[in-house]
Order: structure tokens, then C-alpha cells, then sequence
């Protein structure tokens, strides 16, 4: 499954800033002032009921037109922690609590690591939160779903360009009618 979102430019595996700075330990937020400065930065603009999230996260893929699986889990299926193997006795984790993504969250974990988050769940903060295996066909929504914005951001990439080109192509006609007139006299 990781190898049908990495074929889509789908990203895993971001580094999501967590919403509330001010009781974080120093060690964390010089660890993150150096994600910051080494990593590329997505910003995603979430609109909920109410008001406009900003969800950030970093990851050290730096291709563009790429996608967050989390946030487009997020989009599709709300709060929850969700999972699906990722082979090799391994899980992919995502927890999502009142709209966030839980930074830490969005990763592939061992099976037992995987076994004991679900053991101690009951009596941790995410208790209330549904845990939800993710299915092939789910993938395949998200993946169509970052297929479509994607194919929109390259348009718009195509539109751009081609406007330079237009632009640039005035200005030399623009110039050398210009410099006829100067010359001819």
C-alpha cells in the first residue's frame, strides 16, 4: 500500500507541527527550529464548520504537486486512528483528534509497537477515538482524489509557464519594433 501512495506523490510520513507551542520542552523546539530549516514545508488550508485551519508538516521529499495522505484522510474521514500493513511486520500509524493531526502520528511502526498503542488506548487521551484499518479501496479514493489535484496543479503550472512564454514573446516583438523605429530613423 505505501508503494501505491509513493507512485501517486503521495506523502507519508510529514513531521506535523503540533497547534499549542507554548508548553513544549526546549530540546523539542530546537529539534524543530533545525526540521524547519532542513526540510521542505507543506502548508494546508482546512476549512472546518466554524473557522480555517492551518495543518503544517514537513518532510524531506521536496518534489512539488506532492500530496498528504494524512490531510486528505483527514478531509475524507474525520477524527480516528487509522492503520493499515505495511508489510514486513509493519504498520502505518495516523492519529487524528478534533481536526489535527497528531505530530509523531503520521509513520510506519513495528506490529508490537502497533499491538501495545491499542493495548494502552482505553486509558489514554485518544480513548475516544475509533481505531480503522484502511482499505485497499479507501487507498484507491485517496489516490484518485490526489490524481484530480494533481492534474489542477499542473494545468495551472502549464498556464503559467505558457503565460511567461506570451508574456516574453511581446516583450521581443515590443523591443525590436523599438529598435526598428530607432534605426530606421
Amino acid at each position: 500500500m505505501l508503494n501505491t501512495l509513493s507512485r501517486n506523490n503521495i506523502l507519508t510520513g510529514l513531521i506535523w507541527e503540533p497547534s499549542g507551542h507554548d508548553n513544549m520542552d526546549a530540546g523539542y523546539m530546537r529539534w524543530m527550529v533545525n526540521i524547519r530549516r532542513s526540510h521542505r514545508m507543506y502548508v494546508y488550508r482546512v476549512q472546518d464548520e466554524a473557522n480555517t485551519n492551518e495543518l503544517i508538516g514537513y518532510s524531506v521529499k521536496t518534489a512539488p504537486g506532492c500530496e498528504s495522505f494524512a490531510v486528505h484522510l483527514r478531509n475524507l474521514y474525520g477524527d480516528g486512528i487509522y492503520h493499515f500493513d505495511a508489510g514486513d511486520h509493519k504498520t502505518y500509524l495516523l492519529i487524528i483528534m478534533d481536526g489535527i493531526i497528531i505530530s509523531g502520528s503520521d509513520c510506519v511502526i513495528t506490529e508490537s509497537f502497533f499491538s501495545e498503542i491499542v493495548e494502552t488506548l482505553p486509558t489514554s487521551k485518544y480513548s475516544r477515538l475509533q481505531v480503522s484499518e484502511i482499505t485497499p479501496a479507501q487507498l484507491d479514493c485517496i489516490a484518485e482524489s490526489c490524481k484530480e489535484n494533481q492534474l489542477i496543479y499542473k494545468r495551472r503550472q502549464r498556464l503559467f509557464w505558457s503565460g511567461v512564454a506570451c508574456g516574453v514573446l511581446i516583450l521581443l516583438i515590443a523591443s525590436s519594433i523599438f529598435l526598428y523605429s530607432i534605426i530606421s530613423g
